[in-house]
């Protein structure tokens, strides 16, 4: 009797095969997946990165013409001080130089006496100083009441306290009136730094004690 086995075989290689090849597809799409990402990320931080040295770059050319504009202001105002200080300069040299005559009849009424009157005044350029500035001579017509006046008067013009003002006082050309009194001729050069304008601004208004009486 014939016996007959039949035999079934189940090839595994295959199915070995065929899980690698999966195995496979997975690991390969989780790196495609990573590099993707990573990518993505790189870009990103690229992008970001970008823009941020772009606001910087802005920020920084605006600060630039800020501080451009900033100097040019600051320039004009320098020359503009430059320019006023110029000015004010000339100014004050011109005042300087000015003659002021007011000091001279503020001056008088101090030191003429009360028994002595002057009728007319008159100035003139007389000479310059050592430092270019213009001497004042001055000559007045006066008439005192009597002989002792006229003395006292010339004494007055010749106190040393008058030195800084007035310079070679010289009285003259006396006249006797009928009435008694006593014409006369005042003549004197004036300091310059008594008459300019910067002096007289300077002072406090009083020259000295008024004369005696």
């Amino acid at each position: 009797m014939d016996t007959k086995f039949q035999t079934s075989f189940i090839p595994k290689a295959p199915i070995m095969q065929a899980k690698r090849a999966k195995s496979g597809i997975s690991f390969f799409l989780l790196i495609s997946i990573i590099i993707f990402l990573v990518s993505l990320g790189l870009g990103a931080w690229v992008f970001l990165e970008k823009n941020y040295l772009i606001q910087q770059i802005t920020s920084e050319q605006a600060t630039i013409t800020t501080n451009k504009t900033g100097l040019v202001s600051d320039s004009n105002t320098v020359e503009s001080i430059i320019d006023l200080d110029n000015r004010i300069n000339v100014g004050k040299q011109l005042l300087d130089s000015h003659v002021a005559i007011s000091p001279i009849f503020a001056f008088l009424q101090q030191v003429t006496l009360q028994n002595v009157r002057f009728n007319s005044f008159t100035f003139s350029a007389a000479s310059k100083d050592s430092n270019g500035n213009t001497i004042v001579g001055i000559q007045l017509a006066g008439v005192a009441q009597n002989w002792e006046s006229v003395a006292s008067q010339a004494d007055e013009f010749d106190l040393p306290e008058w030195k800084n003002i007035i310079s070679n006082p010289k009285i003259s050309n006396f006249g006797l009136n009928a009435d008694g009194s006593v014409s006369f001729i005042f003549a004197a050069s004036i300091n310059p730094s008594f008459l300019s304008y910067a002096s007289m601004q300077n002072s406090n208004g009083s020259t000295a004690a008024p004369a005696g009486q």
